[in-house]
């Protein structure tokens, strides 16, 4: 999925998401699990506003600033869009053991190299 122009808003990602999956959906088919690769990351204040079909920034960063208080003062997944479904009906939650570390962003996380 190609979006017209870059966001933060998790609303527009799972929508877009959404119409993916749709796009490569086969039925007969058993799926395991799936992926999102982001390409093209820029800082959301630098990146250009498209011409047409733009997205409604102001709206999505009150909407998700909001979100992000909740789930700061009550917990992460506290407060979760609707097309996750409910916590105690999910099946399946987040995984990080696969996750890159993030040693350009987190002074803990840079590899150290110990004197022989």
């Amino acid at each position: 999925m190609t979006l017209p122009e870059a966001t933060s808003d998790t609303l527009v990602l799972i929508k877009e998401a959404t119409v993916g999956m749709r796009r490569i959906w086969k039925a007969g088919y058993r799926y395991s699990n799936a992926g999102v690769i982001t390409v093209d990351l820029v800082p959301l204040v630098a990146s250009q506003r498209a011409l047409f079909y733009a997205l409604d920034r102001e709206r999505g960063s009150v909407l998700m600033d909001a979100l992000d208080a909740y789930n700061h003062r009550w917990g992460r997944g506290a407060v979760v869009p609707g097309t996750a479904g409910f916590g105690s009906q999910r099946t399946w939650s987040t995984r990080f053991d696969m996750r890159s570390p993030r040693y350009t962003t987190r002074i803990a996380d840079i590899p150290v190299v110990g004197a022989a």
